[in-house]
């Protein structure tokens, strides 16, 4: 095991700046998930890390190895693509072993990662087959076991389960997390994903433009999200976000909007803000029920559309021309185009500045 540490990266490609001073820091045996739209930089900063990229400024060590002009084998890292890059003319246990054949490591140590690799990811029982003869999952499953063969210090995956079914991918997130809490190495995910993020990472980088918006804990970007394009990211649907300004009444902070105004005295703000301030309140449809809007004293909606989703379900509001979902259960059906009170858990809310869309 190792960890990864990345100091003032810059990365430019066709004289384009991809990465501008990266800074990262992935701790001994972590699964830190790196996690961004197309676009954002991840898959580059992966590719930087396994020495595919060239480094225009800054460093990078592995352990306590500078590795920043080093070739890609001289890292010990084991790598994972999006495509699985068998060959197709040799079977399972050829593909695996392929890389620890052409450095010369002895037969016997072969056989024995071999076995203890497919014994990991069940496919002791394909060894003798052939790519064609496999399906998506499994053919991921042994690219996966070519790069545990190494017996790297520190995993790289390039989002590989992003050609496979839903289900598929769901039984080897299972896997991937089963197989990190087993080895306890050091391992880097890129992927677009967030429900991957958020299911498999110790820790999630969420990124943008090149750049990190916040590293935490998956539960505490979701809770607390640095800014609105996190906020927006995490979450299935979406953040509510609804416009409106703070008012000081009575001596207690509220939000305030053409629809809504939400006592924010046990609300955490990280800084006092200016009476008048123009702002945007985050809800998370989950931190939202509904109630007689004679009961609710932050607001009333219409319901406009209702997604049933086995156990939950979405319900989509009118809050005077602006759509808002909240999440219920499936047996707390409201009817259609009802006029329906708001209460907001003020605790799970987020505030965010209107101009810099920080964190209020």
């Amino acid at each position: 095991m190792a960890s990864v540490n990345i100091q003032n990266l810059d990365i430019v490609l066709g004289g384009v700046d991809i990465l501008k001073s990266m800074n990262l820091h992935v701790q001994d045996g972590e699964f830190l998930v790196l996690l961004g739209p197309s676009g954002c930089g991840k898959s580059t900063l992966l590719h930087t890390i396994a020495g595919f990229n060239e480094v225009t400024d800054g460093s990078i060590c592995i352990g306590e190895k500078d590795v920043t002009w080093a070739d890609p084998k001289d890292r010990d890292i084991g790598m994972v693509f999006q495509s699985y890059a068998l060959y197709p003319t040799m079977n399972v246990e050829r593909n695996m072993s392929f890389g620890l054949r052409v450095a010369g490591v002895p037969k016997a140590d072969i056989a024995r990662r071999v076995e203890r690799a497919a014994a990991m990811l069940h496919l002791k029982e394909l060894l003798n087959r052939r790519p064609s003869q496999l399906s998506g999952g499994q053919r991921q499953r042994v690219a996966i076991g070519r790069a545990l063969v190494r017996d790297a210090k520190v995993f790289l995956f390039d989002e590989p389960l992003s050609n496979l079914d839903a289900k598929l991918r769901a039984e080897l997130r299972r896997e991937l997390k089963q197989l990190h809490k087993d080895l306890g190495t050091t391992m880097v995910y890129v992927t677009h994903d967030q429900v991957e993020a958020m299911t498999m990472a110790s820790r999630i980088a969420v990124m943008r433009g090149g750049k990190i918006q916040q590293i935490d804990t998956p539960a505490a970007i979701y809770a607390r999200p640095k800014n609105m394009f996190v906020a927006g990211f995490l979450g299935s649907p979406s953040m509510n976000f609804i416009e409106g300004t703070l008012q000081a009444l009575d001596g207690v902070w509220h939000f305030q909007s053409p629809a809504l105004r939400v006592d924010l005295r046990h609300y955490p703000l990280q800084q006092t803000p200016l009476a008048g301030q123009r702002c945007v309140l985050g809800v998370r449809p989950e931190s939202i029920k509904l109630c007689a809007p004679a009961d609710s004293q932050q607001g009333s909606a219409q319901v406009a559309l209702i997604e049933p989703m086995g156990a939950s379900q979405i319900v989509w509001l009118n809050l005077q021309g602006q759509q808002v979902s909240v999440q219920l259960e499936a047996q707390a059906t409201p009817e259609l185009e009802r006029s329906v009170g708001l209460q907001m858990a003020v605790a799970e809310l987020s505030l965010f500045d209107a101009e810099s869309q920080e964190r209020l």
